[in-house]
């Protein structure tokens, strides 16, 4: 093999390490939902009817962290769902 074929398969090579790095490092590093799900992956959650201060649609039925259940009562929210 001549010295241009050499150098094909060392560029090849090179190459090859580097998109293999890349997809390795991409793979490992976390998406950001998976880091917010990770956070709070013991967290309880607990079901409330949130009030949204909007005439349009006033009320909806959202999940929280059980910490956050006294910051949202405390402001008008209720436990469990919102009426239909």
């Amino acid at each position: 093999m001549g010295n241009a074929g050499r150098r094909w398969r060392a560029a090849a090579t090179v190459i090859a390490i580097i998109v293999g790095s890349t997809a390795t490092i991409a793979a490992a590093a976390p998406k950001s939902d998976d880091a917010a799900a990770q956070q709070y992956q013991y967290d309880k959650k607990q079901v409330i009817c949130h009030q949204t201060g909007s005439e349009q649609n006033p009320q909806v039925t959202i999940v929280v962290s059980t910490h956050a259940v006294p910051a949202h009562r405390a402001h008008g929210d209720t436990l469990g769902p919102c009426p239909s």
